[in-house]
């Protein structure tokens, strides 16, 4: 627990969920305290980390992510909604500091927060999106973002990886779901929760 509470500021596109979230954390004031940014384009000054939607993301060229992650103070959390891995994965390559699923309790999101601020790794969270079938954290990233129809260099250049490595994953995760191609792959994680492509994002039929 830290010594003073974490300043903290919500950014969510969605009403509902910036409500939720202060409704959420309202329960521990000494340890969280909730502001508003005056627009995302702010400093975030007195802020100690920003808890980003990762909606925010979607049919988006992530200019307001990217301004908080290069031109703000404070530490970026993103808040990552389960069936949307492609999303978080997307601000994490943009250089943001840690996720915690929508899924999390209120003690395990203030916990996140706090570890954030200090600059602290997050405990390893579950993944329910592939889990079914053994597939690792960074597996679902890279299925989520074949499934987005992204060629294999634009993954490998948002998830900071050779394209060795890359293809590594890849022939990994193909036997886990039991695909030999990849418009195998992407009829796999559509059926299994993953989501479908953005509209402004054009299907792929890149090799391995």
């Amino acid at each position: 627990m830290a010594d003073q509470p974490i300043r903290l500021a919500i950014v969510s596109r969605q009403e509902v969920v910036a409500r939720g979230l202060t409704a959420m954390l309202a329960d521990c004031p000494d340890r969280v305290i909730v502001t508003v940014l005056p627009s995302v384009r702010s400093r975030a000054h007195g802020v100690d980390v920003v808890l980003y939607d990762s909606i925010g993301l979607h049919n988006n060229d992530g200019a307001d992510l990217e301004h908080l992650i290069r031109n703000t103070d404070a530490k970026v959390l993103v808040y990552s909604r389960d069936m949307r891995p492609d999303l978080r994965a997307r601000a994490l390559a943009m250089g943001a500091d840690a996720w915690v699923s929508m899924s999390a309790r209120s003690a395990d999101l203030v916990e996140a927060i706090e570890l954030t601020a200090a600059g602290k790794p997050l405990p390893d969270q579950e993944e329910r999106v592939g889990q079914e079938v053994g597939l690792s954290p960074r597996e679902v990233e890279i299925l989520a973002l074949i499934t987005q129809g992204l060629p294999n260099h634009d993954i490998a250049a948002r998830l900071y990886l050779t394209i060795n490595t890359l293809k590594s994953h890849i022939r990994s995760t193909y036997r886990k779901i039991g695909a030999t191609s990849r418009s195998q792959a992407v009829a796999w994680a559509m059926q299994h929760g993953f989501a479908p492509p953005d509209d402004d994002v054009p299907g792929s039929s890149f090799p391995l």
